[in-house]
């Protein structure tokens, strides 16, 4: 595992992470989930921004890679699939590849789901944790979160952590290995269990699992006019747009 920072962190100094998330401590008034949301993004945005002149936040590491998931699509899917019975936000999730702690701090800080992140590359579990340490440090409050190293299809990753794999109500990804996370809810996790898939496109059957639904995600030339969500029909001759984004829903 590499211990060499990735650009963006250095990049982001103390004060710049305090600016992007309003500036350190909040009154302790609990916050409307807008708010709380506002904040998160106002952070990853910055984050985000630093590394535009190298087309945005990457890095390649010993098992995968990370690429960091759009932030406006990716609230939106959270949102809707809480609201339409997807994701059941009093059991615990798991964001398979948890780069910089973008997902967990939206789901547990945001949302009030317990979560955690796996992640392999120990850099990137520091800036996670600091980022979501940032956050709170702004006044988020919200469910428990924890972000651990390790490879996230290893049990041992879990037990090391005292936690077990097969309690995670929810497992997400943002393709980084997303093949190998499939076939170990498929393996290993309990029926019912639910597998998130964006980025990617649908495929009925995906390593045993039920594709359940695939739900594309557009946004306009108008940031302020928010993300469009269509609940497509789960067929072989759904017409596929290369140019937008997609989530996939998966059923053990």
């Amino acid at each position: 595992m590499s211990e060499a920072s990735p650009g963006f962190v250095s990049q982001m100094s103390q004060e710049d992470r305090q600016e992007a998330t309003g500036g350190g401590l909040t009154e302790s008034r609990p916050m409307s989930r807008e708010q709380s949301y506002e904040i998160w993004r106002a952070l990853y945005d910055r984050l985000d921004a630093a590394e535009h002149h190298l087309g945005g936040p990457y890095k390649r590491t010993a098992v995968g890679q990370f690429l960091p998931s759009p932030l406006r699509h990716l609230n939106a899917a959270i949102d809707y699939l809480i609201e339409t019975g997807a994701i059941d936000p009093a059991r615990p999730f798991l964001d398979a590849g948890a780069g910089d702690g973008r997902v967990v701090a939206l789901t547990s800080l945001v949302y009030g789901i317990p979560s955690v992140g796996v992640e392999y590359d120990e850099a990137l579990v520091d800036f996670s944790r600091r980022n979501i340490q940032s956050l709170k440090e702004s006044g988020l409050q919200g469910a428990s979160d924890l972000v651990i190293p390790g490879d996230f299809t290893d049990d041992d990753t879990y037990l090391r952590a005292r936690l077990r794999f097969e309690d995670f109500a929810t497992v997400f990804n943002y393709i980084n290995n997303e093949g190998d996370i499939a076939e170990k809810v498929a393996l290993s996790s309990p029926p019912g269990t639910t597998l998130l898939v964006l980025g990617a496109f649908p495929v009925p059957g995906y390593h045993g699992l039920t594709l359940e639904r695939n739900i594309m995600l557009a946004t306009g030339r108008d940031p302020a006019a928010g993300v469009a969500l269509d609940d497509l029909p789960v067929s072989d001759d759904t017409y596929i747009d290369l140019n937008a984004t997609y989530i996939q829903v998966y059923r053990r």
